[in-house]
């Protein structure tokens, strides 16, 4: 009931004053206690803007931000053709392309993640209260807000807090437009789902999985034989035509994509996560602790069999949501080089399935059936107040690394990086950084021209190394990173500094190196 039939419909005396007094407080309780959800679920969305938006600029920009920065710079015509040599589509650096409108500010860099990250919470919150409840719409967005790899990848200038959000709309409105039967979801099904495409290649995975899940829906098994579903067929007239239509508008990328996945299967895998230890860093990274928490795990397995046993429609769409795509992330981890973040999109799922288990637990705790019709209110209120034990224990679990992410550096500093370069270089002197790609971020804050300093390109082999040393009358300078490890990784360019430079200084992980007098 709207709030103003609520109004409305509840009629006093006019002839009674004192009635009309009661009356009218009694509807404005009755509105306050029906708002309550909406009370809750914008303080979750505070608390989660407030975790986005705190100390945003505070870390120095680091290498892939430092590469978000210099495509985004472009023209769009100019990001759009570079991106054909990027591991990742055009949309998200178009997307920063407008905020750079005041320089190398590290805050604007980083405002379209953090903005993302925060509309995620409220779509979760959607996506969690119809597939289930309003309970699990607000424990998951609750679990949301506070998640550290969350709130990580909403303060990093990369595409993943985008992701996650095309991710959540794309599953929402598809799910919505199924049980609505409203064919402007399918609209916004195909919008979402096409930008999603166009902002990571990985959100390809989630477009099978709603093949998959309508295609199932479509057939019944009744008496031994397969049966189609005549009443869902108007609607799969129009999801099919929205599938088209997906396909239509993702052909301009295709040959991208296969001419981008033959490039990084092609080599050897210097970098990423090994198949032995995949599904412990996957778990690991989505709640950004150094092993799986076995609270996370816990209520995720009890969410598992809830659904199982009572809701398997939406088991199936979430347990494909995250299946499917760790399956084929396993097997791509041993012929191309593989990060976790690539999966953050699958969070969500995640946290529904765990929301699922926390409210599945604390009613089997209290059980509504098992009790007089008289108990039952206490028993409810037994069972909120124990959801609500059991989500203190997920936000005192988060409370320590959340505090310790802010009060340490999680990236290299190369704010403080340039700042030291500029006090012990002076005019004619070269800068190498290694491996070479490491020049981006350091050239987001050091400018080599107003020092007279040179910045130069090597390779890893002894002579080439040899060669800038002895060429060079000033000093020469090398800064290192550990990704010399992914690009020299038989390990030449480390054997030669460390028999012919000093260590001059070592910041957040960067090496600054001299060679030996």
């Amino acid at each position: 009931m709207s709030v103003q039939k609520q109004l409305s419909s509840d009629k006093v005396s006019p002839m009674d004053p004192n009635s009309k007094v009661e009356g009218k407080i009694s509807r404005y309780i009755s509105i306050i206690r029906s708002a309550r959800e909406l009370q809750l679920i914008l303080a979750i969305i505070f608390i989660g803007a407030f975790l986005r938006i705190y100390q945003l600029g505070a870390e120095s920009v680091w290498l892939d931000e430092a590469t978000t920065y210099f495509l985004s710079s472009d023209t769009l015509f100019g990001i759009y053709e570079a991106t054909k040599n990027d591991v990742h589509p055009p949309l998200y650096y178009f997307v920063v392309h407008f905020f750079l409108f005041d320089g190398k500010s590290e805050i604007l860099l980083r405002f379209p993640s953090m903005v993302f990250g925060v509309l995620a919470i409220p779509v979760l919150y959607m996506l969690g209260t119809r597939l289930f409840s309003v309970k699990e719409g607000l424990i998951s967005s609750f679990l949301l807000s506070i998640s550290l790899s969350h709130i990580y990848y909403s303060q990093e200038a990369r595409m993943y807090s985008m992701m996650v959000f095309l991710t959540l709309g794309s599953i929402f409105f598809f799910y919505v437009a199924i049980e609505d039967k409203c064919n402007s979801f399918w609209f916004l099904f195909v919008v979402l789902t096409v930008l999603n495409i166009y902002t990571h290649y990985f959100g390809f995975f989630i477009f099978p999985i709603e093949i998959l899940y309508f295609t199932i829906l479509l057939f019944s098994y009744e008496n031994g034989k397969l049966l189609f579903r005549s009443k869902l067929l108007p609607q799969a007239k129009v999801f099919f035509i929205s599938v088209a239509s997906v396909i239509v508008l993702i052909i301009p990328r295709i040959q991208v994509f296969f001419e981008q996945a033959a490039s990084r299967v092609g080599g050897e895998v210097t970098w990423g996560v090994d198949q032995t230890y995949f599904i412990t860093s996957l778990l690991s990274h989505l709640t950004l602790s150094p092993s799986p928490s076995l609270l996370y795990l816990t209520f995720f397995a009890l969410g598992v069999i809830a659904m199982i046993l009572s809701n398997r429609r939406q088991a199936f769409l979430l347990c494909s949501w995250l299946v499917l795509p760790v399956m084929v992330s396993y097997y791509l981890s041993d012929i191309m080089p593989f990060h976790p973040r690539y999966l953050l999109f699958i969070l969500p799922a995640y946290l529904i399935i765990i929301s699922r288990g926390l409210t599945a637990t604390s009613s089997f705790i209290f059980s509504v059936n098992t009790v007089p019709k008289s108990n039952r209110n206490l028993s409810e209120k037994k069972q909120q107040v124990l959801a609500i034990v059991f989500v203190s224990l997920f936000f005192l679990s988060a409370l320590i690394p959340i505090v310790n992410y802010y009060s340490s550096p999680q990236k290299e500093d190369w704010r403080n990086v340039a700042s030291y370069i500029t006090t012990i270089t002076r005019q004619g002197d070269i800068i190498v950084p290694l491996p070479g790609y490491i020049s981006n971020p350091l050239r987001f804050y050091y400018d080599n021209s107003t020092d007279g300093t040179y910045l130069k390109v090597s390779g890893y082999g002894q002579q080439e190394l040899d060669n800038i040393v002895h060429e060079n009358k000033n000093t020469t300078f090398f800064v290192l990173t550990g990704d010399i490890n992914a690009a020299n990784p038989n390990g030449t360019a480390l054997n030669w500094l460390g028999e012919n430079t000093d260590v001059v200084n070592i910041i957040t992980d960067v090496y600054i190196l001299t060679p030996k007098v």
